[in-house]
Order: structure tokens, then C-alpha cells, then sequence
């Protein structure tokens, strides 16, 4: 592993390391394991799971996601002693190591990229004691749950990718000037003025998964503003999503569980802003998560909109979601 020595206060940042976005399994590589959205956080023993370290670990990563009707967490930890890390849980997808030697004068962050497997990100924290352990995993979470992010995504279309829908991949790059992976079981339901709607072949009547794209001029930065694109989103699915029922269609939900954006300038097709929240049905019970990518084409001055929601009544759907997302982080311009 890549080794960096750290004083108690300066910790060197994560952007020097590569992400995993979009990345395709290393042929030399087997193909890391590990449960959708799972993190292995390996300890010496289970006192430092069952303390402070595995409750700073467990209280950042395993909090509700944004946008859900039902509660479920972002991720979910799972422990193991560092002893029973054989070769099997070393091609864990998301591993963090704790490793904690009153010897060490300063802690000691240890990490790589495709370490047994790929997509794999492990993270090693070494330090004198538990309250300065934290402190160092308290500087480096935000950086690392966007890697595991990746990973997760990355694992999806690396599954994806084999068998992808290139007819309506075609369609796609024909009318919006980008590549999207799409798979197979997904297919163009609605193809005019500029909008697109993609829609999953599901197992049961009760999920629907769909993407949706539409594309506007991009006048100027208050395009981007957050009232600009919930106005925006709510004319588009308010004239081509409808209910069951006569007079029903949907709409962003303001009062609930009200949308939150967040500026993507790393976005793998460029600039982006990313809109996450909740709809619901006007004039009829339904309700669900998405969530929107809103990007810059500056070679045509515009905006393109890539948005996945899912219904899935009385049922779990943060999975779902995430490969809906983990679709859009493929988009590249032509």
C-alpha cells in the first residue's frame, strides 16, 4: 500500500487519489466482492467495534440517505477482526482498516486503489490511541465515502456494460450528442421534443424504474439556480408523466421532503448539478425518489437533464436509486 507519515494535524488530501468512476475491471484483477452498498471496517477486536471507533465509523456512513420514503441507511458496516482478514475479505469492494499501537508518534494513513480486486478502495488508519484514530477518520470521510460512492457505481456498469441496449444507446447519442450505458432490460418508451423517456423491463408490476432526459438552451448561470431547475423539472414531468388516474401528474415535492442540490464541477461528463429528493402524484397517492443531473454541453450551449425516479410501493428502494445514478455517471459527450 501507498504510505503517508502524518503529523496529528495535517493530513495530506484525497484528491491526489484517483477515483473509480466509470473504471472497467483490470483483467489482472479478480472482481471485488461485497454486498450493494457494504463497507468492511476491520478492527483488532471487537471492543474497538463495539466503542468509540465503531460508532464514529457506524454514525457517519450508516445515517439515513436524503430522499427516501422509508428509512434505510447510506451503507452499511460490516466488522471483522483483523485476524480473520483472509483472502476472501481482502477483495472486499470498500475496505477501512483501524490499527491502533500506542508506539506511534504521529498516525499513519495507508491506502490504494484495486489493492486484491477491482473496483476496491482500502483505507488504513493507524494511530497511538482511539481518540486520535477518530480525529483522522473525522478529516478523511467525506473524501472517502465519494470513493466508495464510485466504487459502487463502477461495479454496477462494469456489470452493466457486457450485455448494454445499444439500440437505445444509439438513439440516445443520436439525439442528445452523449454515450449513457443502458442495459439491457431498460428501453425507450417515450422518444420527442427533446425528451426521452427510458424505462426498466422490471420483474414485477409494482417497480418502475425509469430515466428521463430532456434538453434546454443554457442562456446563462441562473439556469442553474435551484428555483430555475425545480421549476424546469416540474414543467417537464408535470406535461409528459402522468397517473392512473384523469387530471393526475407529477410534481417535485416542496413540502416534505424538500429537494437539495449539490454542484458537481468533477462530474465525469463535465460540470453538473445534482438535485436529489422526493415526487409525488397530483390528484393521486403515489410517491417516490429521484434524482437529476443537470450538465453543461458547452460545445452547443446547453443544458442537459438526466433524471432517475423510482416507484416501488411499501418497499426499499436505495438500491434502485443507485443504479439509476450509477447509469447517469456513464453519460460522456461525443
Amino acid at each position: 500500500m501507498k504510505r503517508f507519515n502524518l503529523t496529528a494535524l495535517i493530513i495530506i488530501a484525497l484528491s491526489l487519489f484517483t477515483s473509480c468512476t466509470d473504471k472497467p475491471v483490470q483483467q489482472s484483477k479478480d472482481r471485488s466482492v461485497g454486498g450493494t452498498s457494504e463497507i468492511l471496517f476491520v478492527t483488532q477486536n471487537g471492543e474497538q467495534w463495539n466503542g468509540a471507533l465503531g460508532e464514529a465509523v457506524r454514525g457517519y456512513f450508516e445515517v439515513e440517505q436524503y430522499g427516501l420514503p422509508q428509512p434505510e441507511r447510506t451503507f452499511k458496516v460490516a466488522n471483522i477482526n483483523a485476524a480473520a482478514l483472509n483472502d476472501m475479505f481482502k477483495k472486499h469492494r470498500n475496505l477501512l482498516i483501524a490499527e491502533i499501537n500506542p508506539e506511534l508518534p504521529n498516525p499513519i494513513i495507508e491506502s490504494e486503489n484495486d489493492w486484491m480486486a477491482a473496483p476496491q478502495y482500502v483505507m488504513k488508519i493507524k494511530a497511538k490511541d482511539a481518540e486520535t484514530w477518530i480525529k483522522v477518520f473525522d478529516s478523511q470521510k467525506d473524501k472517502l465515502k465519494d470513493i466508495f460512492d464510485d466504487n459502487e457505481r463502477a461495479r454496477l456498469l462494469n456489470f452493466y456494460r457486457p450485455n448494454a441496449n445499444t439500440d437505445a444507446m444509439n438513439v440516445v447519442s443520436k439525439n442528445f450528442g452523449f454515450t449513457m450505458t443502458i442495459p439491457k432490460d431498460f428501453c425507450v418508451a417515450v422518444d420527442r421534443n427533446r425528451y426521452m423517456s427510458i424505462t426498466k423491463d422490471a420483474e414485477t408490476k409494482e417497480l418502475i424504474m425509469n430515466l428521463i432526459i430532456y434538453e434546454l438552451p443554457y442562456k446563462s448561470e441562473s439556469d442553474l439556480s435551484e428555483t430555475r431547475l425545480i421549476q424546469v423539472r416540474d414543467s417537464v414531468v408535470g406535461k409528459y408523466i402522468s397517473g392512473p388516474v384523469d387530471g393526475s401528474y407529477m410534481v417535485t415535492d416542496l413540502e416534505f421532503v424538500k429537494p437539495v442540490f449539490k454542484a458537481l464541477p468533477d462530474f465525469p461528463a463535465g460540470y453538473a448539478v445534482e438535485m436529489r429528493g422526493m415526487w409525488n402524484m397530483v390528484n393521486e397517492f403515489m410517491a417516490g425518489p429521484f434524482v437529476s443531473y443537470t450538465i453543461i454541453n458547452p460545445a452547443h450551449n446547453k443544458l442537459i437533464t438526466v433524471e432517475g425516479f423510482v416507484y416501488y410501493p411499501n418497499k426499499e428502494k436505495r438500491d434502485y436509486l443507485r443504479q439509476l445514478e450509477s447509469i447517469i455517471y456513464s453519460i460522456k459527450f461525443n
